[in-house]
């Protein structure tokens, strides 16, 4: 076990250790997967398996930098009863994870329960880090209401989605598309219906689910899919993608090929933030990206991506699959806010944005017209909102319905009273809601839904994530682009028309 991998051990360890209910591995129930048998555990009646063994250990030997290679069959039973390792990614500072990260966790419902709803979470995390051991994304409430429930994992920043040489294109993806196949195959035995997957993430999670929509390679893994808060025009084409990756190469100072890239090592690998910092100052460089200046995401590989995910989905490529698509109503307040940004951001902060967008030079004045901000800092953050997150979400919704596809759109509107109640309905504050997990006793769940969070609003959107993935309804009218019917989520909950009003017609998205 290397220096990585034994400090995420441990914190999965004390993580296990402050659960409220435990149980003996010997004692837990048995499950028989196509490469063998799993045992887990018994909380509080429903049956958890965690890091169960789904494909080779991707950071090693042959494994690195290739396809994702299922585990070879075992004898005996297997205990399913601690997390696996997390993708190799920064955590605070430093590099954590790297290990064998291709597992999956998985809540089901006691014995008796067969044929039942299966989700299959994808966590976001701007595509440089993943981490499906998340306390957020526990599982049990879902398994408490008849649904099965899979976690996975999948390798982000440069292994996930770097433009190299002699490297299959878009590994993040594939390994997302491979825990999807190895549901397919394994996922009745854990009392999951294999025809009734809804897939489903939040931010860089429901990114990647947008290109899944899209991809040939993709038919048949889910029957439905609900996509929170998607960066969903977040993708390169094929040149942009080799610029961006000769830049970031040439930072490190390696050739462009496989065998160079496996060799750096773990601290400069993970560097990237530095490389970032100083080309994000750059205007050139701004502009180039379009102002999403995200470093990591999928590109146009000819393969996985034919094309622009939300031009796929509009010529078809979706029309079979219901979908529920929303974003916060004040997404990047979580990164002005939590930093203190917003206090310092100027005019001329706002004005850069705008520049590198292409956007009208007067679009500012016509948010802080429409009440989106009066100071510059959140005049910049309802921009970057709409911009990276509301907007297009939208254009997947619109996409949707150009092919004469079935879709539900949603809006969070919560205010949290965290950072003295400046944070608001910001980016990730739904996660803990739809879960079920908004009174953990987590720093992270604390820090950004404040003591108080409303159960009634868990109640609203668990219950719709529940109905959607049971009924393919998640209890409102579908969205058309007449009436544009959009659940508003709140303390109170009430279904709106055409919320983004606004917004769409000061920003539009080709």
């Amino acid at each position: 076990m290397n220096r990585r991998q034994f400090l995420y051990g441990s914190a999965a360890m004390a993580f296990m250790s402050a659960m409220p209910f435990h149980a003996h591995a010997a004692e837990g129930p048995v499950v028989k997967t196509a490469k063998g048998s799993v045992r887990g555990l018994v909380l509080d009646g429903v049956h958890v398996f965690r890091g169960v063994p789904c494909g080779m250990p991707p950071y090693e030997g042959k494994y690195r930098l290739a396809l994702p290679e299922p585990v070879a069959p075992w004898s005996g039973v297997v205990d399913a009863v601690e997390f696996g390792d997390i993708p190799l990614q920064l955590g605070q500072g430093k590099p954590v994870g790297g290990g064998d990260c291709l597992r999956l966790n998985i809540w089901t419902p006691a014995p008796g329960k067969s044929n039942c709803p299966v989700m299959v979470y994808i966590p976001g995390g701007g595509s440089t880090t993943c981490n499906n051991n998340d306390v957020r994304f526990d599982g049990t409430a879902f398994a408490r209401d008849g649904v099965v429930l899979v976690t996975v994992n999948y390798r982000v920043n440069v292994d996930g989605f770097l433009k190299i040489r002699g490297v299959p294109a878009n590994l993040a993806l594939r390994d997302m598309m491979f825990a999807l196949r190895w549901v397919q195959d394994n996922i009745a035995s854990f009392g999951g219906n294999p025809d009734n997957v809804t897939v489903f993430g939040q931010s860089a999670g429901a990114t990647h689910i947008t290109s899944l929509l899209s991809s040939p390679m993709a038919k048949g893994l889910f029957r439905r899919a609900i996509l929170q808060s998607p960066a969903a025009l977040a993708q390169y084409d094929a040149p942009l993608a080799s610029r961006v990756a000769e830049a970031l190469l040439a930072f490190y100072g390696v050739e462009n090929s496989r065998e160079a890239v496996a060799a750096i090592p773990a601290e400069k690998l993970l560097s990237f933030p530095a490389f970032l910092a100083k080309q994000n100052k750059n205007p050139e460089w701004t502009r180039m990206l379009g102002g999403n200046v995200a470093l990591f995401k999928p590109y146009y590989d000819g393969e996985i991506l034919p094309k622009r995910p939300v031009d796929g989905i509009a010529e078809g490529a979706a029309r079979n699959v219901d979908i529920m698509v929303g974003s916060a109503e004040e997404e990047w307040r979580l990164y002005t806010v939590q930093s203190g940004a917003i206090d310092k951001i100027t005019e001329n902060d706002v004005k850069s944005f705008v520049e590198s967008t292409g956007f009208p030079a007067d679009i500012a004045e016509r948010y802080r017209k429409a009440g989106r901000g009066e100071k510059a800092g959140d005049l910049f953050s309802a921009l970057q909102s709409d911009f990276i997150f509301r907007m297009p979400a939208n254009k997947v919704l619109e996409s949707q319905m150009a092919a004469g596809g079935r879709a539900f759109a949603y809006s969070f509107a919560w205010k949290s009273p965290a950072y003295d109640g400046k944070l608001g309905a910001a980016h990730s504050v739904d996660v803990p809601f739809v879960f079920k997990t908004h009174h953990r006793d987590s720093p992270r769940v604390k820090n950004t839904l404040g003591t108080t969070p409303p159960d009634s609003l868990a109640e609203a959107m668990h219950g719709a994530w529940v109905r959607f993935a049971t009924e393919g309804n998640p209890g409102w009218t579908p969205f058309d682009l007449e009436k544009r019917m959009t659940m508003r989520f709140n303390a109170e909950s009430a279904l709106v028309s055409d919320p983004w009003k606004t917004e769409r017609e000061n920003m539009p998205l080709k």
